[in-house]
């Protein structure tokens, strides 16, 4: 169950160089949580978890993952931290087989520590077995976000965060989408950020939320209550009543 914070969010603002997007944004993600993210089209959800990967521009604030501050730090030293982001295209590298996948995931890891993970991860997805030798790009939609995931894993991250992962799937890949994320967390006790357009999906499954509207935080609480929430549902969420 979740325990105490993992990542603090102290008054950021941020954006991409002259283009202020997120404003006063203050937060604190729960170990053990799925965080969710919601907020109609250009509201500041996929700049948020890129500023919390580190790949925007961070005007003022904190930034605090595990009690240190992270703020100023590269990607590749937040990863090496243990925040895995997975962008919503480009997550996977498309040109090059699975098993090529999955060892570029790996590459600093020793050759034997590498190949038991990717053991493991073929145990946890299955299917990947039988497309070892396929080009990533050869996968439908579904495939491509199980087998981020399974890079992500062999990293062993302490969080996930993930940019609209169900995003032009069709509802049967959708849900095994997030049937992987639940278990993430179920089965492994992993972290979740979880950005979501589609905002009833992501609500129904997430502990906590935030609405963002216009780069500014409108709600911060339960997901159960945003979701039953009817006038900020229907106002921002394309929630029915």
């Amino acid at each position: 169950m979740p325990g105490e914070d993992i990542v603090r969010v102290e008054g950021l603002n941020a954006g991409y160089g002259r283009f202020h997007i997120l404003f006063d944004i203050d937060l604190d993600v729960s170990r053990g949580e799925i965080f969710v993210i919601v907020g109609p089209n250009g509201s500041g959800k996929s700049t948020l978890l890129k500023t919390l990967f580190g790949l925007t521009k961070v005007y003022s604030g904190r930034i605090l993952f595990e009690g240190h501050d992270i703020t100023r730090m590269p990607p590749h030293a937040r990863a090496k931290m243990g925040l895995a982001y997975l962008p919503q295209v480009g997550n996977v590298f498309s040109e090059l087989s699975v098993a090529e996948n999955l060892k570029m995931a790996g590459y600093t890891l020793d050759s034997s520590v590498l190949d038991e993970k990717i053991r493991e991860v073929l145990e946890i997805f299955p299917f990947l077995k039988d497309k070892l030798n396929a080009k990533a790009k050869t996968l439908s939609g579904g495939q491509r976000q199980l087998l981020a995931m399974a890079m992500a894993l062999i990293r062993e991250p302490k969080i996930f965060m993930f940019d609209e992962p169900t995003a032009g799937l069709a509802p049967k890949a959708a849900q095994e989408v997030v049937d992987r994320i639940l278990w993430l967390r179920r089965e492994l006790g992993k972290t979740v950020i979880l950005v979501e357009q589609n905002a009833k999906l992501a609500l129904e499954i997430g502990d906590r939320a935030i609405l963002l509207v216009s780069g500014r935080i409108a709600f911060k609480g339960k997901a159960s209550e945003l979701l039953s929430d009817k006038e900020l549902g229907k106002r921002y969420l394309g929630l029915k009543g």
